[in-house]
């Protein structure tokens, strides 16, 4: 049995190895053409590497067509976003994991919850519109905000869910002995002991919405909401892509979740894997 395990090891190996190059290989080549020039890009020999490397796709895309204004709408729109799902998702769960709730109570909470994901984006993009130009919010970021925090609420509920149901009881009992109120326990007790859960979900939130597109086009018309994937697909004109600076646009798109998902890797992890799709 040991020799047959090494060789399967031994076969384990260099199929993984083709299969990380395969999924490294395009985020590379999207680096190596941000860096090249227009002169380089449409050269007839095709590089591995960039000749002269430069920095211009990158000043093009952020500063000449001005589109870190919509990098920062992104940035503002997904931290707000992903603050208002964190505090729905410990309003929903904090009760059905931490008090005496029947369990058909808590199976129904968790349903509606998935319920508000049931049908896709494109289907209700359209009533969504009407809502948001009722309200007055159309070309304004807390249309945005609203949404995707409605959009990724589901996901937030079931995620803390997981996480507020591995930390024991006892433990906040133990604050009530010592005197301490519910709010106290709460503040002082659970949230420092589900930070890695808030960590993950706020990452994996962040994540989804930082890539949304549809809502972003449809609901906003200027600058003064749009965001940076709207931005992106400006680049695509009518006679020419710009490849280059797309390209840059796409690492800078790339870099905050690809850092953000690096840093909570672990926790995304066990949040994903545990205390997620069981009952308790």
């Amino acid at each position: 049995m040991r020799p047959r395990r090494s060789w399967r090891a031994v076969l384990a190996i260099p199929v993984f190895a083709v299969i990380a190059i395969l999924y490294a290989f395009p985020l590379y080549w999207l680096l190596v053409t941000s860096l090249k020039s227009k002169a380089e890009l449409y050269q007839t020999t095709l590089t591995l590497f960039p000749e002269a490397p430069t920095f211009q796709p990158y000043v093009s895309v952020l500063v000449e067509r001005g589109l870190w204004v919509l990098l920062r709408n992104s940035v503002v729109v997904c931290g707000l976003s992903v603050l208002v799902a964190l505090v729905l998702g410990l309003l929903i769960t904090y009760p059905i994991t931490r008090l005496e709730v029947s369990p058909r109570v808590r199976v129904g909470i968790l349903n509606w919850a998935l319920s508000l994901r049931f049908l896709p984006p494109i289907a209700v993009v359209v009533p969504y519109f009407g809502v948001v130009r009722t309200l007055g919010l159309y070309d304004q970021p807390q249309a945005l905000v609203l949404i995707y925090s409605l959009l990724n609420l589901p996901f937030t509920i079931w995620m803390l869910k997981g996480f507020l149901s591995e930390i024991p009881r006892e433990i906040e009992e133990a604050a009530f002995t010592d005197g301490a109120g519910r709010w106290t326990a709460f503040r002082l007790v659970l949230l420092p002991l589900a930070w890695p859960g808030l960590f993950a979900a706020a990452v994996i939130v962040f994540t989804f919405t930082w890539s949304e597109f549809l809502f972003a086009l449809i609901l906003t018309s200027t600058p003064n909401a749009q965001t940076f994937p709207v931005g992106v697909q400006g680049l695509v004109t009518q006679f020419e892509v710009i490849w280059n600076d797309m390209a840059a646009a796409g690492t800078i798109a790339l870099a905050l979740p690809l850092v953000l998902m690096v840093l909570a890797r672990r926790y995304v992890v066990a949040g994903l894997t545990f205390g997620v799709v069981r009952e308790k």
